[in-house]
């Protein structure tokens, strides 16, 4: 009985399964993503790492660790990284780069990978240096030019493109030169107290268990203050980080599969209006009221079915896109295959979704009564409510709430997104519905006919504002959000430095280059702001107990980077203006032979430490124990371009200990920034410079970077939006010919009857976008405001361009999706209806 019913009338139904295809397709996509990419980190996990094992220390090797890494065997190589001006002779200009020398054969597993491709033995024959492909497009390198690190020249031998378990966003942050180990020296930038990270790399044979070798020897690489990477710890990492990101484009897909639902259950309404007809024609013939709803049920299904695997082959087919799209947050070449999980995902949600929010509409026809087939018109009586109907929307959001929890595996975290995503389907709906209600209201007395029309046709009989006006207003939500986030961070950052805020900082200075430096930056017409001293220490001991007492306790529950990193603090008599007292009293100077010494501690790392006000930490300077007391606790801003830190002595504690200075100063221009990097790469090669711009270009880089990626769901969405809107163009036909008609009928031309179109869509676009535009706002502002906690900054520019794209993009669907309503004549339509 399905197939003969849907012979003639289910064209109104077919447009609305392409919502049920892009849906599905989301699904596949973002379902084999997540299979593809943890199977590649499976399969290249060693490259993750680029060797089965890495020590790593924050000081130089001492005999006892060199003694460790022979009993340990395999084949070794050494990496020195540290921080350092790239100085170009050819063009002039200097960045701030992570220099990395490297000697034996690292990377094992893997490659560094570099245009022209350069083998490990070239590499190391000369004075070679491999430099980020993003530096040298900043500053239009070319391979074969020098550049200048530290006190030595080095020849550019090819761009640096990949390195192992690192991904290409990381090197917008910290981008990465290359040399050989044997030229280290030649820098002279490794000193005593610079900030430098040594790294051991072993490859074992095959049978080696690297995992059990590691846990024996914890014990003795905790007393040697050496730190263990593991192929297994490194996989699990980058899995843990890639399973996040999986997480997101679940959960952002799940909408669009949410506004899909919500065009099927728009096009089916229509669809079962126009079958109640039928469906009391076969009441009368003895069909029973179960009968007749899986009639058109399975109508439903075996569209969506096969609208499903049209949406699967597409899914399948686009997945070889979003790796590319991601490509810069991707640490692994991702191999794209075919995932059973994706598959069965996109199919089993959109079976499910078309099957509950098609039968919300359908439910009502159990009730049709007989008689409908002997009468001339409808009843004009508003039908009852329907519990089944209500039992069906609480599947559909205990459907949503169950996924929710399932994808970000944590209770709270499913359920506010659940009530997040019906809180904007919500708010949607009353902006539109408000924004509709003022415009029927004060439209009249300012609009012609055509327009006012338009507008009225809004509120025709089940018409399908409020599944458009929710679907195309979601998209405009998302991209406008999107796009305010990611201006006001950068404007956010831009405004750190204000017309008297310093702009610029420069590192490991050394007591004896204090007053050059000081000579330089005022021959430079570049304002000294402040001169600050940095020492160099480690935690040993925390209220009383030891550092790796602590570590080995589980119920202690502090971080081990917390206990093993290296602080750099500072002493003064005041506060700067980035910091205030919350607790306790702040005491700037002592005597020298003060015991224990009061300190003021940063609030953050005193929560971590579990310490407060009052309780004892011991710290060690070069071995030489210090005892502290915390005397204040401070609450700091962390944003300012300006060196801050996590524990502040008083003056008179540290001006002995071995320190460096960090110098903070303003440049006016540019070029007086530029000048003055030239300058301190030539004559202080160990300083290094960092400038606003430079922090600038690399947020506005990364945001870009993100906003775009993100982006391609918002867009995703959108497209969704206009296929809803497609199909309830499409599911009303029959009704919009018969009121052209009727227009015809009583002498409007085909120009108003068009331009009464063009005004609906406008009016549904218009009112959408702008729904959606305003919600934008309220979320940028509620992000703003508690979790970037940054001043709320709007640029007009982007959100009208999204307004005018989303509106246009309305009007062209919409009117398009008419075109044909005038081929019958209107005597044949009148005939019809007869």
């Amino acid at each position: 009985m399905a197939l003969r019913d849907g012979r003639r009338g289910l064209r109104p139904l077919l447009l609305s399964m392409s919502c049920v295809m892009l849906a599905v397709a989301s699904v596949v996509v973002a379902f084999s993503f997540r299979e593809n990419v943890q199977s590649s980190i499976q399969a290249q996990s060693k490259s993750l790492l680029g060797a089965d094992l890495a020590l790593d220390s924050r000081e130089p090797f001492t005999l006892e660790d060199e003694a460790l890494f022979r009993s340990l065997g395999g084949d070794q190589s050494r990496q020195i990284g540290f921080t350092s001006m790239a100085y170009f002779p050819r063009s002039g200009d200097s960045r701030l780069v992570q220099v990395r020398a490297v000697s034996g054969r690292f990377p094992y597993y893997g490659a560094l990978e570099s245009e022209p491709a350069l083998s490990i033995e070239t590499f190391h024959r000369g004075p070679n240096a491999l430099v980020d492909e993003n530096v040298m497009l900043q500053f239009n390198a070319q391979v074969g030019d020098r550049v200048k690190i530290g006190d030595y020249e080095f020849q550019i031998a090819g761009k640096l493109r990949k390195i192992p378990g690192e991904t290409l966003a990381f090197s917008l942050i910290s981008p990465r030169i290359y040399i050989p180990m044997t030229y280290l020296d030649r820098t002279q930038l490794v000193q005593k107290g610079s900030l430098v990270r040594y790294r051991n790399f072993f490859k074992f044979d095959r049978t080696t268990d690297v995992d059990i070798m590691v846990g024996n020897l914890a014990p003795e690489l905790q007393r040697l203050r050496l730190e263990a990477d593991t192929v297994s710890k490194r996989t699990a990492s980058i899995a843990t980080a890639m399973e996040d990101l999986s997480r997101y484009l679940k959960l952002a897909v799940f909408v669009a599969v949410l506004l899909a639902g919500v065009g099927v259950a728009s096009v089916v309404h229509v669809y079962a209006k126009a079958k109640a007809q039928s469906v009391a024609l076969l009441r009368c013939i003895g069909a029973t009221s179960h009968e007749t709803i899986w009639v058109y049920l399975i109508q439903v299904l075996s569209l969506t079915l096969a609208s499903s695997l049209i949406g699967t082959a597409l899914g399948f087919a686009a997945q070889f896109a979003l790796p590319y799209a991601l490509k810069d947050f991707l640490p692994v070449t991702a191999v794209i295959t075919l995932a059973p999980v994706g598959i069965g995902a996109g199919m089993a949600v959109g079976l499910g979704t078309a099957l509950l929010f098609a039968l919300m509409p359908l439910l009502p026809l159990r009730k049709v009564s007989p008689l409908l087939a002997l009468r001339a018109a409808v009843d004009a009586e508003r039908p009852a409510q329907d519990w089944l109907v209500w039992l069906v929307c609480g599947f559909i959001v205990a459907g949503i709430a169950v996924f929710a929890v399932a994808t970000t595996g944590n209770m709270m975290h499913g359920l506010w997104f659940t009530g997040g995503v019906l809180a904007v389907f919500a708010i949607l709906i009353a902006l539109a519905r408000v924004g509709a209600a003022l415009l029927r209201k004060l439209a009249p007395g300012i609009l012609n006919f055509a327009w006012r029309q338009g507008l009225a046709n809004l509120h025709r009989p089940n018409n399908q504002t409020a599944a458009v006006t929710l679907a195309i207003g979601l998209g405009s939500f998302l991209l406008v959000t999107l796009s305010s986030v990611q201006n006001m961070l950068v404007k956010h950052v831009s405004t750190l430095s204000g017309e008297r805020e310093p702009n610029l900082v420069l590192f490991d200075v050394q007591a004896d280059q204090r007053q050059q430096i000081s000579d330089l930056l005022a021959s430079s017409a570049i304002g000294l702001h402040s001169e600050v001293p940095v020492v160099t220490m480690r935690l040993s001991m925390v209220k009383g107990r030891g550092v790796e007492e602590l570590r080995a306790d589980p119920n202690a529950r502090i971080p081990p980077w917390a206990l093993r990193r290296e602080y750099r603090s500072t002493y003064r008599s005041g506060l700067t203006g980035t910091e205030r007292i919350i607790k306790g009293t702040w005491q700037g100077k002592v005597a020298e032979d003060a015991q224990p010494i009061p300190v003021s501690v940063e609030k953050g790392i005193a929560d971590t430490l579990k310490a407060g006000l009052g309780d004892e930490l011991q710290f060690e300077i070069q071995g030489v124990p210090i005892a502290t007391r915390i005397a204040s606790i401070r609450e700091v801003d962390w944003q300012r371009v300006q060196p801050n830190f996590f524990v502040v002595f008083p003056e008179g504690a540290l001006e002995s200990a071995p320190q460096f200075y960090a110098i903070v100063a303003r440049a006016e221009s540019n070029q007086a920034t530029a000048r003055l990097q030239r300058a301190v790469v030539e004559q202080f090669p160990n300083v290094s410079v960092i400038d606003l711009s430079m922090i600038l270009s690399a947020v506005n880089s990364i945001l870009g970077k993100v906003s775009g990626a993100m982006r391609i769901v918002a867009l995703f969405t959108l497209v969704t939006g206009l296929a809803v809107l497609a199909s309830a163009v499409l599911g009303s036909r029959s009704q919009r010919v018969k009121e052209t008609v009727l227009l015809r009928t009583l002498g409007a031309p085909r120009s108003q009857i068009i331009h009464t179109i063009v005004a609906e869509y406008l009016f549904l676009g218009g009112i959408a976008s702008a729904a959606g535009a305003l919600l934008g706002l309220a979320a940028t502002w509620g992000l703003a405001t508690y979790f970037f906690r940054a001043p709320m900054a709007i640029s007009l520019g982007p959100v009208a361009a999204i307004f005018l794209s989303v509106t246009t993009a309305t009007v062209l669907t919409g009117t398009i999706g008419c075109l044909g309503i005038f081929r019958r004549s209107s005597l044949e339509a009148l005939r019809a209806e007869a």
